[in-house]
């Protein structure tokens, strides 16, 4: 695939027609045989397909989806974390620059048909969703568009961390080919797509090198200003977020379940949620169910 814009972005973009992980990819170029970093792969390398065959997700849950209809992607971060904002933030701005890419679909197709944009948004930790004014209401989530898998590397000589962005983005598959109905697709979901039907057609071509040249651009910036300017960038990933002040149901290690109201992001990036019988939870790690 050409991805003229992606390519004139970015300092290297590398298209496989298919591959088993775009992440994996990424990595064998990164990581050398004794473990060390490759220093010449420069930051903001993307490794792409149309076509992933084995891509694994948080918890090392599958994802895999009919070919030519969503985009695996992986970005190399170097020297994240250096200054600003820590590593754990990563995700939280991927989902940020997921939005900024996609939100712009929904918006065309809403000013076509003449009715209100569905919202692009991020649930934390590391999936972007979709919702109408119905799941707004009532504090869903929407259908999940894209998942994010951040992957730690060894250290480079610029200070801070290594990192391999991932990302699945679910363009094109029509929704009777949906993996589950927790799921969506710019497609399904109602958005312009440009005429698209495939992403070998010339239209859809045309969409994956959109969105892929808008999130690129848009993290690598957010990148900057996570350092530069944390405060601002917390602020963005906040005005994006689907789960602060949502009521909630978190699933912790051990089988333990909390109830409770999403209220903010702590200092690093951990959801701080209010209980009922007051006190609060910080959570790090666990799966966070939006409850009716």
């Amino acid at each position: 695939m050409e991805l003229l814009r992606t390519r004139a972005a970015l300092p290297d973009v590398r298209w496989a027609e298919t591959s088993p992980s775009t992440n994996a990819e990424l990595r064998a170029l990164v990581v050398t045989e004794t473990g060390r970093d490759a220093a010449g792969i420069p930051h903001g390398t993307l490794v792409a397909t149309s076509d992933q065959t084995a891509g694994r997700g948080r918890l090392d849950r599958g994802w895999v989806t009919p070919p030519n209809t969503s985009i695996a992607a992986s970005l190399l971060v170097r020297g994240f974390g250096a200054s600003g904002l820590g590593v754990s933030w990563l995700p939280l701005l991927a989902g940020s620059a997921i939005v900024t890419a996609l939100q712009p679909c929904f918006t065309a197709a809403a000013e076509a048909a003449g009715g209100e944009a569905k919202r692009v948004g991020v649930k934390w930790p590391n999936d972007v969703h979709v919702r109408d004014e119905e799941d707004a209401i009532a504090g869903r989530p929407g259908k999940k568009l894209c998942g994010i898998l951040c992957e730690l590397l060894p250290g480079d000589t610029t200070g801070g961390h290594t990192v391999i962005v991932g990302t699945g983005i679910n363009l094109l598959i029509p929704e009777w080919e949906l993996p589950t109905d927790r799921a969506t697709s710019l497609l399904a979901a109602g958005a312009d797509t440009g005429g698209a039907e495939s992403l070998a057609d010339a239209a859809g071509r045309d969409l994956a090198d959109r969105v892929l040249s808008e999130y690129a651009k848009e993290l690598l910036r957010l990148v900057r200003l996570a350092a530069d300017d944390p405060g601002t960038a917390r602020a963005r990933i906040a005005r994006h977020s689907l789960t602060i002040g949502t009521e909630v149901r978190v699933h912790l290690p051990g089988d333990r379940i909390v109830d409770g109201r999403a209220r903010a992001l702590a200092a690093d990036g951990s959801l701080v949620v209010d209980l009922p019988t007051g006190g609060e939870l910080t959570v790090s790690a666990g799966d966070v169910e939006h409850l009716r």
